[in-house]
């Protein structure tokens, strides 16, 4: 079967065989007369039968139109549990006439119209139920419930141009109600400021007359239009109340039976799984469900159906009234233009949620096993196999399921030796802590939910192990102890060789080859099945061995590799390689003397002729340095040449050139100035030299 949501399209058949109309929700003839729902009584067996109806009822048209309804029977017969928190409905509706009534909580209503499907050879003719507004909203006095009754001007706003009498105050006024204002009563130092208000009537001697009531708090309204309008308004009142739950009117062509199906929004069922271990490490697997009903109606005799997937679900109120504002049209005058302010563009900011950290422990210690055999675990009552569809699996629950509306249930949902073992795991990406652990591993089509594992053994619980679901066989290694069986020291070292450098056009190509050894000691008390894990980065070559031991090294991704060993009780070492090859590579032209250096000197790890070339470019290496060198210092002296001549300029400034000292200095002057040029012209030849020497280094 496919995802929850195709399940509506392509399920098996809605009624049992012999179905007799099952159980049907029945309805009271004493109900409100406005042709709202009338009061469940509850779930009564057999077919539905039409209910009495007094002849005012009866002159009603809502009244007229639901009584064909009253005699159907309705009977949910199937429920089907999502993990996304989703429940498909299904069931039966049967009587002599062709309009049925179905009860739906008030939340659920919009859901259920989205997603109704009905079955049967009747054509369905239209789905009616009451508004979503309430009743006192739409009726003849309702400008009074648009506001808060609670609030005097509410009721004032409607008795403008009415006889009243208002009082409360220091004074009473009676006439036609004029108009009324909201004002402020100044306080004093030990009362504060209150609302109140202030009227004006027209009194019948012609006059108008204004007086300000200090308190809300004590106002009175009397008069008789007040005295009618609420003689209407509270019954509407009572109508006006929602009472969560709406009677849907399925009207078809003709009396028939028929099915119908929905999808509604439920709490997730949650499962929960023990794991029992044997003796000979046997291990039986318990999955139970929790569950709620939520869908508003009693299961009464169903088959109940959980399911693992994740459909595409949304939700649409399809019920609420929705309207448009229809855009206002200005009158044609005169008319003046103004300008906004123009917003600037903000962008958002999002943070992602750091993942959650998994713990693990051990709650009791490994005891002397109990003198009288344990009893054996009782087996649990489960439904059919799995059904495994290409979009959800579907777990069968045994029997037929009483649950009434609001109650809570647990059931079994998957029980048997699966694929499983006990282990002693190892991660030494995250410590050299060993544990004990459960290895699962599935039906290959299946897709089981996540959830809590409690483990017992012999000696009782031993620990929780977080199952985090498994999807198309995918193999599960759930720790859920400390292991107390099993003692590892590690140790690692890294090695980096050069193993083969070549010349490539003008480049030196290097590969070397990281070898990571990790040596891990073990202490086993008894026989176990270990399984470590190593890190490895992307194309890196993972091997094991181990004296008298046979280790299987598997690839789990390109950061992880996994080692599995049958450990004998005693003392064992496992040696764990993980070799990485790596490339550098070198232009010719700015290859570094350290590098040459290495290559040369790693024997056979060169050809003859790559040897020659490099042992070529080393010596051009090496005349470049020189040469570099000799024209760093000459650039030096002549930094200090003409700082030399500049100072014996400021000082020729100072004396008088044609005295003794005056001459000394500009011979001086003269000799630097000609040892910078001769400094410069040998510069100059020192860069031709090496440019030609970089032209033979690049053709080499």
């Amino acid at each position: 079967m496919g995802a929850l949501a195709a399940a509506l399209l392509i399920s098996t058949s809605l009624v049992p065989a012999g179905w007799t109309g099952g159980a049907a929700w029945a309805q009271s003839a004493n109900g409100p007369s406005d042709g709202r729902p009338n009061a469940i009584q509850g779930v009564v067996p057999g077919e539905g039968t039409a209910a009495e109806t007094t002849p005012a009822e009866t002159s009603r048209p809502e009244t007229a139109r639901a009584e064909t309804a009253r005699a159907a029977a309705v009977a949910v017969t199937r429920v089907t549990l999502a993990t996304g928190g989703l429940a498909q409905v299904e069931g039966r509706m049967a009587g002599p006439a062709s309009a049925m009534n179905l009860a739906i909580e008030r939340p659920q209503v919009a859901d259920v119209l989205r997603t109704l499907l009905v079955t049967g050879p009747a054509p369905v003719v239209s789905i009616d139920l009451e508004a979503a507004e309430p009743v006192g909203a739409r009726s003849a006095t309702g400008r009074l419930l648009a506001g808060n009754l609670a609030d005097p001007t509410t009721i004032l706003t409607a008795l403008i141009g009415k006889e009243v009498t208002l009082s409360g105050g220091p004074r009473t006024l009676s006439g036609t109600l004029l108009a009324f204002s909201p004002v402020t009563v100044p306080g004093s130092d030990q009362t504060p400021e209150k609302p109140g208000l202030r009227a004006a009537v027209a009194t019948p001697a012609g006059e108008v007359a204004f007086a300000v009531f200090p308190s809300l708090e004590h106002i009175a309204i009397e008069g008789p239009a007040l005295a009618e309008a609420m003689a209407e308004l509270i019954p509407a009142l009572g109508e006006s109340v929602d009472d969560g739950r709406r009677d849907l009117t399925v009207r078809l062509a003709e009396p028939a039976e028929a099915g119908f199906s929905f999808v509604v929004p439920t709490t997730v069922w949650r499962p929960s799984y023990r794991a029992v271990i044997g003796e000979g490490g046997k291990v039986n697997l318990q999955g139970w469900a929790t569950l709620e009903n939520t869908t508003g109606l009693d299961w009464t005799g169903i088959d109940l159906r959980l399911a693992v997937g994740t459909p595409v679900a949304y939700s649409q109120d399809v019920y609420s009234p929705l309207r448009t504002r229809r855009p206002d049209a200005p009158f044609e005058v005169g008319r003046t233009a103004e300008t906004g302010i123009v917003a600037a563009e903000e962008t958002a900011q999002f943070a992602a949620a750091a993942p959650p950290r998994a713990d693990a422990g051990r709650m009791f210690r490994r005891g002397p096993a109990a003198e009288a055999a344990p009893m054996p675990v009782a087996d649990l009552v489960t439904g059919a196999p799995a059904e495994a569809g290409t979009a959800a699996t579907i777990f069968p629950v045994a029997g037929a399921i009483d649950l009434a509306a609001g109650r809570t249930l647990t059931v079994p949902f998957l029980s048997g030796d699966e694929d499983i073992q006990r282990i002693t795991y190892l991660d030494l990406l995250g410590g050299a802590q060993p544990f004990d652990s459960l290895e699962m591993t599935f039906d290959a089509e299946a897709t089981v939910p996540g959830g809590l594992i409690a483990v017992y053994d012999q000696d009782g619980f031993v620990g929780d192990a977080r199952f985090g679901g498994a999807d198309g066989g995918e193999p599960r290694i759930l720790p859920f102890a400390v292991s107390a069986d099993l003692k590892a020291t590690t140790q690692s070292r890294a090695n980096r060789t050069l193993t083969t450098a070549s010349l490539r056009g003008g480049s030196l190509v290097i590969r070397r080859s990281e070898v990571e050894t990790t040596t891990l000691t073990v202490a086993a008390s008894e026989a176990t099945t270990l399984v470590t894990d190593i890190a490895r980065l992307g194309n890196d070559t993972v091997s094991a061995t181990g004296e008298g031991l046979s280790p299987e090294v598997v690839t789990i991704d390109e950061g992880r590799a996994r080692i599995r060993v049958a450990l004998p009780a005693g003392q064992h070492t496992l040696t764990v390689t993980a070799e990485r090859p790596i490339m550098e590579r070198y232009l010719l032209a700015s290859l570094p003397a350290p590098v040459i250096e290495e290559v040369l000197s790693s024997g056979g790890a060169i050809d003859a002729e790559t040897r020659e070339r490099l042992e070529g470019i080393r010596a051009l290496t090496a005349e470049i340095a020189a040469i570099d060198r000799t024209i760093a210092q000459r650039e030096q002296e002549i930094d200090a040449l003409r700082r030399a001549v500049e100072f014996d300029r400021d000082n020729l400034e100072a004396i008088d050139a044609s005295t003794p000292e005056g001459a000394e200095v500009r011979r001086r002057i003269i000799s630097r100035t000609g040892d910078i040029d001769a400094a410069m012209a040998e510069v100059s030849d020192l860069s031709r030299r090496r440019a030609e020497v970089e032209q033979r280094l690049s053709a080499n």
